[in-house]
């Protein structure tokens, strides 16, 4: 791999329960509050991006008042696959 592969990561939707169906759903009421890769996920399983626009968009779900640590609606990966860092 050549140049930046390394610092790519992925951000992963994850919809499987109650609990992250319902933050979805509630982020999907005011889409354009959300960051672009949030909005993207809404759209698909997975985008790739950079650490540090990551950390912003996972900042700003994690302040979101449906979001649980337990069951986060959101990961981030090394791989496409969906695979928790």
């Amino acid at each position: 791999m050549f140049g930046y592969a390394r610092g790519v990561l992925f951000l992963c939707r994850r919809d499987e329960s109650p609990a992250t169906c319902a933050w979805w759903r509630q982020v999907a009421r005011f889409p354009t509050a959300a960051p672009g890769i949030v909005r993207e996920l809404q759209h698909g399983r997975s985008v790739a991006a950079d650490p540090l626009e990551i950390q912003q968009a996972v900042g700003w779900a994690r302040a979101h008042p449906d979001w649980r640590d337990d069951d986060p609606p959101l990961i981030v990966s090394d791989s496409i696959l969906g695979d928790g860092v």
